[in-house]
């Protein structure tokens, strides 16, 4: 049995003080019982009338456990019991009302969080013309919710777990049932319990610890902010984590041809998405490749130009007091600043910059006879094809900036070289099982067609291999 007076003076040390932690002492009959909560944390109405109410007219008449409480209390919401101080003052701190009973051996707390959220709308990365427009906030519980709606099956699986030693914060593993591969989900949850940090804040701290190569300038882990896009990947056989606090929520295995599809792809006609899909390889083609082929051209291979276009190189690099490669690094560092600056200030001002930067500035530099108009046009062609594929712009950004260095050293043959190398690298690459170009490497006969251009969905019959043991999408009816 819990030593009362002792317990309340034992909690209050266990949260230091803290101001925002409200202890309040009411009685039922000639029980005393304390109630404390994290101010702002609960909704205070169904904490009033489901939980204090009921408390104060059963006049003790209850037995001090699991069953006593919900015979007389008036909410729904999840009613727990604790052994330990620790357990017990951590979930409280989440946002629970913690109920220390006189008489009782253990501690409760009923979960009737009611702390202020961002509404659901559109997400700012994912604007569609086409399609669901709500998207994921900061609120795991709301997320959850969300997917939930999708799926009307007890198939849905989420596996909660708690991470960080002062933040305590809430994830969830969420797969299908039956279509995920259980030992991808065991990885998944093994490496999320290994993790001893002292706090996460954002989904992209958990994407470092379930990524197995850090340092690679490629992406490992798929993230989404629409429900809509998630719910597809889990009914590929990919399994989602949603971390409390963030909007974006992590999906796995992934593999590179997903960042070429966009959200709007799923609502599209195939032949039209088959053909952007095509656009958007070809510009981040040209975009990687570009500025280091002008490079090797103007600096060691001009010769192999047409005598017509290389007069014209001539004359717009002549009088230009740097080398090409310098002239090109100046120009991609530029347009790297611009970029940051346009992004990361207000958004009007961003507006401002982006035409000051982009217009004025590059016009005056070329007239001033510090860039060429062609070293312009070049990183100029080469940055709007990056943002073709928006969550790859930082990857492909370094790359096209070391083939830069490889093109002024080795020529079209380095490059040529460099981009054989780089993709034996990439085809290297493995996630929980899956290869990193899958389906080209190795070859999925089946799935190539629908990687680039769509298919209908009625001929959609199979799932992708390796992902999920279950492969039957679509059942044959013929």
């Amino acid at each position: 049995m819990l030593d009362y007076p002792r317990e309340i003076s034992a909690l209050k040390k266990a949260v230091n003080g803290s101001d925002d932690i409200i202890f309040r002492e009411i009685r039922s009959g000639q029980v005393r019982v304390t109630v404390f909560f994290a101010d702002g944390m609960i909704d205070m109405r169904d904490a009033d009338m489901g939980v204090c109410t009921p408390l104060i007219n059963a006049k003790g008449a209850f037995s001090k456990d699991l069953e006593g409480l919900k015979s007389i209390f008036c909410t729904v919401q999840k009613l727990e019991s604790f052994n330990t101080r620790k357990q017990f003052v951590d979930v409280v701190c989440r946002g629970a009302m913690g109920l220390v009973i006189e008489g009782s051996e253990t501690y409760f707390a009923v979960s009737v969080h009611g702390y202020p959220t961002r509404s659901i709308s559109e997400p700012p990365t994912a604007a569609v013309i086409k399609g669901p427009r709500e998207g994921f906030t900061e609120d795991f519980k709301a997320n959850v919710v969300m997917l939930r709606r999708r799926f009307g099956s007890g198939r849905l699986v989420f596996k909660p777990l708690v991470v960080g030693r002062y933040t305590k914060t809430q994830i969830r593993i969420c797969y299908l049932d039956g279509i995920a591969d259980k030992n991808i989900v065991k990885d998944v949850a093994d490496r999320l319990k290994s993790i001893d940090i002292d706090g996460i804040v954002d989904s992209a701290y958990v994407s470092s610890f379930l990524e197995k190569r850090n340092y690679s300038v490629f992406k490992q882990i798929g993230a989404s902010e629409k429900p809509d896009i998630v719910a597809s990947k889990l009914l590929d056989g990919r399994v989602a984590v949603i971390v409390d606090g963030s909007p974006m929520v992590l999906t796995l295995p992934f593999v590179l041809i997903e960042d070429f599809h966009d959200s709007e792809d799923y609502y599209r006609r195939p032949v039209r998405t088959g053909m952007i899909r095509i656009m958007r390889l070809l510009g981040v083609f040209f975009a990687v490749l570009l500025p280091s082929v002008f490079v090797a051209l103007t600096s060691i291979q001009y010769q192999i130009l047409p005598l017509e276009l290389m007069i014209t190189v001539l004359n717009s690099t002549s009088g230009i007091p740097f080398s090409p490669v310098l002239e090109m690094l100046i120009a991609l560092i530029f347009f790297e600043v611009l970029g940051e600056a346009s992004v990361r200030m207000p958004r009007y001002f961003g507006m401002a910059i982006s035409v000051v930067g982009g217009i004025i500035l590059g016009e005056t530099a070329v007239s001033a006879g510090v860039l060429s108009s062609l070293t312009v046009l070049t990183t100029a062609m080469s940055s709007i094809g990056l943002f073709a594929i928006p969550d790859e712009v930082g990857a492909f950004s370094v790359i096209r900036i070391m083939l830069v260095f490889v093109g002024a050293t080795l020529g079209i043959y380095g490059i040529v070289l460099a981009v054989t190398a780089l993709t034996a690298y990439v085809a290297g690459m493995e996630q929980y099982g899956v290869a990193y170009l899958q389906p080209f490497a190795p070859l999925i006969k089946s799935q190539i067609g629908d990687s680039v251009w769509k298919r209908a969905l009625g001929d959609s019959e199979f799932r992708t291999p390796v992902i999920n043991k279950n492969l039957r999408k679509l059942k044959n009816e013929k």
